[in-house]
């Protein structure tokens, strides 16, 4: 966004502040709509809607906001004031829906069925994707006309000169020229159809990214090569996203409906991260996703949507069509450290740099003061003993085997400048090795590789939440309390006097749930990741014990 349409914004953001009083310092707040039904215009805190879908935030700070049940197009205006410009028509009595119609024309008599995905082309005007009418919209100066016949059309979404990308669901991506000629993407590493969400990325090369059931698709059209990642529907509840809005050409917010809240979404960088990491940044992260829905202001654990539907970012913040709350809501994005992903900011001589290796699963979380990262980063830099700010990166490795990790990791911190490798080895396979000469042998070569480029290494033995159960569960105890017992001396015998740090988590693990007000470490637990009172846990007693052995006092 320009710099003028920040402004606009802020002037619209600071109007709401001095109507909301202490709703300001919250990170999810409501903009406009009462949640009463309706379509009433007025005063953005009056103002009714029925459906609101669709989001696009102009340049001067204006909100335009597709409202499907209502056969409208509405805006806020950086005023607070929320204004019908397009689309016509009563609410059917019985019933909380406009009857849906196609008319071109005068924009306040035009009619809609429908209208979901919006976008502001380089033209000024805005494009609306009206889905059931299997069209695309053209409102400009007052006049509403058709474009374009499309088969399902969901978002759109603008490149820089002009190209409209339109995510037709069932069919696929969309991409009207601007000479007018409409043509289908067929991609090379998806056969599938799916597309609910595109957004386009500009810097270092302009991209297309489609996001759909199946995953998401990013397609160059300046090579027409495209790549297809799985694995963030994996995810429990189910993912199921709506529109997405970019943050930069690897990171994505979308809104999903299903779960009921909004989710960010982080393409993979190998060797480093190896899958698509996503995670619920606003609203419930309940099993049961009907546990999640409501409606709540406040932070972003508290906040609660009801069908968030459209969604776009402007700035360091993200407006969304909260279609069954019938609101307009914003929120506050996190700070997403993007440095740890892979190392992406580089490392260099200016900080004691550490790298936190392990299973992506486990390590993948990189949002904000929440991260097993960042809590290592703040107890190293309380403690005083390093000569330079600490910074600490995930090197999160999709691999089951040892010898896979261990290459993974050799050919990883080759080239870089870290003077700590921290790696996490929960995986049953590498702690249980069938004799200590293997162990110690696997040991020695990351050690053989570390100490030339003067790179300590510190083994942290972890255990799957399961070997300490939870404390919902009522349990204290692992399954086979004699296997960890026998692994921890294998792993004793096979590493001693090796120039390692350890620190075997166990103890710290089983005490925590001997707790009487102990709350989970891992969440859901179909899934077993970390939340951020794990992720606390552990980066805290990580860097802890590694301090207590010793880990600083060289310098």
């Amino acid at each position: 966004m320009s710099r003028s349409g920040l402004l606009g914004f802020a002037a619209c953001a600071l109007f709401m502040a001095a109507h909301a009083g202490a709703q300001a310092a919250q990170e999810v707040t409501t903009l406009a709509g009462s949640g009463a039904a309706g379509i009433a215009d007025g005063p953005a805190g009056k103002a009714t809607f029925l459906f609101p879908y669709g989001v696009a935030v102009a340049a001067d700070g204006s909100i335009y906001i597709s409202d499907r049940a209502a056969q409208r197009i509405r805006i806020l205006t950086p005023s607070g004031e929320v204004r019908t410009i397009a689309g016509s028509g009563p609410i059917a009595s019985p019933g909380l829906i406009v009857r849906p119609g196609y008319r071109d024309g005068p924009a306040l008599l035009a009619q809609f069925a429908g209208p979901e995905g919006l976008a502001i082309g380089p033209d000024g005007a805005l494009y609306i994707a009206d889905t059931y009418n299997h069209c695309i919209r053209k409102l400009w100066r007052g006049e509403v006309t058709t474009v374009a016949r499309i088969d399902h059309p969901e978002n759109l979404a603008f490149d820089t000169i002009g190209n409209l990308y339109i995510a037709d669901d069932g069919t696929g991506l969309r991409k009207l020229g601007m000479d007018g000629v409409l043509t289908t993407i067929r991609f090379k590493s998806y056969s599938g159809q799916s597309a609910r969400g595109v957004t386009i990325v500009n810097a270092p090369e302009e991209l297309v990214v489609v996001g759909g059931l199946d995953g998401i698709v990013v397609y160059h059209p300046a090579t027409g090569a495209d790549e297809h990642f799985a694995g963030y529907t994996l995810e429990w509840p189910r993912a199921v996203p709506n529109q997405l809005a970019a943050i930069d050409a690897r990171q994505f917010l979308f809104a999903d409906p299903q779960a009921q809240n909004i989710r960010y979404v982080r393409l993979p960088v190998p060797p480093f991260v190896g899958r698509v990491f996503t995670r619920a940044i606003a609203g419930g992260e309940a099993e049961r996703t009907t546990e999640n829905a409501g409606y709540a202001d406040g932070s972003r654990a508290q906040a609660r949507f009801y069908d968030p539907m459209g969604i776009a970012v402007a700035g360091d913040r993200a407006i969304v069509a909260d279609g069954g709350n019938r609101r307009i809501r914003e929120l506050v994005l996190p700070d997403l450290r993007v440095s740890e992903a892979g190392a992406g900011a580089g490392t260099d001589a200016n900080h004691y740099e550490v790298a936190l290796a392990g299973d992506a699963s486990i390590f993948a979380d990189t949002i904000g003061a929440d991260s097993i990262c960042a809590h290592i980063e703040t107890t190293f830099d309380r403690s005083r003993r390093f000569p330079k700010p600490v910074r600490c990166h995930t090197i999160a490795i999709d691999s089951g085997q040892p010898a896979a990790l261990d290459q993974d990791i050799k050919s990883t911190v080759t080239g870089q400048h870290f003077n700590l490798v921290i790696l996490d080895t929960q995986w049953r396979q590498y702690a249980a090795s069938p004799n200590t000469d293997a162990l110690r042998a696997r040991v020695q070569g990351l050690l053989n590789v570390l100490t030339p480029l003067r790179t300590r290494l510190a083994l942290v033995w972890d255990y799957p939440p399961q070997d300490v159960a939870f404390a919902d569960a009522g349990l204290v105890l692992p399954p086979s309390p004699e296997l960890t017992f026998d692994r921890s001396l294998t792993m004793e015998k096979a590493l001693r006097d090796l120039p390692i740090l350890q620190y075997d988590l166990y103890k710290d693990l089983v005490n925590y749930e001997l707790r009487s007000d102990t709350q989970p470490l891992f969440t859901p637990p179909i899934v077993a990741l970390p939340n951020p009172r794990g992720n606390a846990f552990l980066g805290d007693r990580i860097a802890a014990a590694l301090l207590g052995a010793g880990l600083g006092l060289d310098f």
